[in-house]
């Protein structure tokens, strides 16, 4: 073989060695599992082609050139099984046992050539050159055989073309339909100008299609969908040990990868070629997936996960199309503690409403942003009888029992916000209420806390305003509220007696 064919194997003998440089990479996603077996195989018939050039060898010539017809079906056969795996197409168990059989019998007739010369019309000879075997005439069943693989290779290559089209049709995808196109064609004008003895090179042009479409579909399949990665220039180290999870989502919406953290967390599959839409979904139930910061106001739910998420687009050379990597954090912790936190700030801990704190942020937020809001503020009988006759226990439960009363208020009616001003005072706040839904609250308030037995009565003062269109200052309403408590806490000097001197007994 001349000095420039040999320039021509290396650099094509290379290029088929490639994909086994990286072969634990096929371990990412099932559908791409058949891919190491036609890099295998091509660089098997790298090594046979070497040898076949290399030594002098007669029975070693012979039976490595017999070697390649088998090797060759074999070839065509993972070929169709990879592009059928990818496509998500299942073949029919019958088609795969008819490729084994034909796979046997090839190879044995192949290797009892020197019997029956159907595959190489060449005995055995120990003169036998290279040269000699190379332009050797083929026996009946090398056409069977040839033309079995081309049919299988056809109906991949087909296949695959269909699909890229129908994405050069949906994404105006270009490249990758129109280069695999080209190659196709020139390499079956290649082969047929090979079989027809027009052309005579010492390299099988089938050796070289396959290399060329088997490496294409490495750059459109394999870098398209799951080496998104390489687009951060080498930093596939630092990837694989963050610390956070991570997610690879193609052009199409479908998750190519993920961090084995994530998928164990939410207990998803990505081989069912799952789309990252869908994966949203299907974690709503158990995660709050937000990518902005979370606002203060947004309620706690304590069994759910709060997943910060971060995006980046990936641009993938020579398509038009780009993938995305998402970085998951798990903030349920530091979530935990704002809303404790924000608690805290708001609430009074006692008695679990809010606090005269939340009261002052809401102050101007009330007159700025509505119209009709009422203000109820109560003021409880002998909480500091309780304190001094019972004990502080007492009186804290004087203050809960009332609380918790405000919040059943507050189930049956809309837009009520319970606050505990400090001690024994308390605000109800009425947005869109009218005077009649004032009164029933109050009333229905009466009922609630109302016992025969003194020490289960909650006995209270009261007094309320409304801002009903009118534009007033919330001070001035909530001066007008305080008023009238005041009025009725004189006029119940009486029931405070009462209380005390009961307390007085016990």
């Amino acid at each position: 073989m001349r000095l420039y064919w040999w320039f021509i194997f290396t650099i094509v003998a290379i290029t088929s060695f490639v994909p086994l440089v990286r072969i634990d990479v096929f371990k990412v996603s099932d559908k791409y599992k058949y891919f190491k077996y036609i890099s295998l195989a091509l660089f098997a018939w790298t090594g046979i082609i070497s040898v076949r050039n290399l030594t002098g060898n007669p029975y070693i010539l012979y039976y490595a050139a017999l070697t390649v017809y088998p090797l060759l079906f074999f070839l065509s056969s993972l070929v169709f099984i990879s592009m059928m795996q990818y496509l998500g197409k299942k073949i029919p168990w019958i088609v795969t046992v008819v490729l084994l059989l034909f796979f046997l019998a090839d190879l044995a007739i192949s290797y009892t050539n020197n019997i029956h010369l159907l595959m190489k019309d060449l005995p055995f000879d120990k003169s036998l050159t290279n040269a000699i075997i190379t332009q050797a005439p083929h026996g009946m069943l090398f056409y069977v055989h040839t033309a079995a693989c081309y049919l299988i290779l056809m109906i991949s290559v087909i296949s695959v073309l269909v699909k890229l089209y129908k994405n050069l049709k949906k994404e105006k995808d270009v490249f990758p339909f129109v280069v695999m196109a080209l190659s196709i064609v020139l390499g079956i004008l290649a082969n047929v100008l090979y079989l027809l003895s027009i052309i005579d090179i010492p390299i099988d042009p089938t050796y070289i299609v396959l290399v060329v479409l088997v490496s294409l579909m490495y750059l459109i399949f394999y870098i398209r969908d799951v080496k998104l990665m390489l687009k951060f220039n080498g930093n596939e180290y630092i990837i694989n040990n963050l610390s956070e999870m991570y997610m690879l989502v193609n052009h199409r919406g479908k998750i190519v990868s993920a961090s084995k953290e994530l998928l164990i967390k939410f207990g998803i599959d990505i081989e069912e070629g799952l789309a990252f839409s869908e994966f949203k979904n299907r974690i709503a139930d158990m995660a709050f997936l937000y990518k902005e910061s979370m606002s203060n106001d947004n309620e706690y739910i304590e069994d759910k996960l709060y997943i910060h998420m971060t995006e980046k687009n990936i641009r993938l050379p020579l398509f038009n199309h780009s993938g995305k990597f998402y970085l998951f954090f798990d903030e349920t912790q530091n979530q935990k503690y704002i809303h404790d936190y924000n608690y805290v700030m708001t609430h009074d801990l006692m008695t679990r409403i809010y606090n005269r704190n939340y009261f002052e942020s809401l102050e101007s937020e009330i007159e700025k942003n509505y119209q009709n809001y009422s203000l109820i503020m109560f003021d409880l009988d002998g909480l500091k009888l309780y304190n001094d006759y019972l004990g502080h226990s007492a009186g804290d439960e004087l203050l809960i029992r009332f609380a918790d009363a405000l919040k059943e208020i507050c189930t049956k009616y809309d837009n009520l916000i319970p606050i505990r001003m400090g001690g024994d005072e308390f605000l109800l706040i009425a947005i869109d209420k009218d005077m009649n839904d004032i009164e029933g609250i109050i009333y229905e308030l009466k009922i609630i806390t109302a016992s025969k037995d003194l020490l289960k009565h909650i006995g209270f003062s009261y007094g309320y305003a409304q801002n009903h269109f009118a534009n007033k200052p919330f001070v001035r309403v909530m001066a007008a509220a305080d008023e009238g408590l005041y009025l009725m806490k004189t006029e119940r000097r009486k029931d405070k007696e009462i209380l005390e001197n009961f307390l007085k007994k016990l």
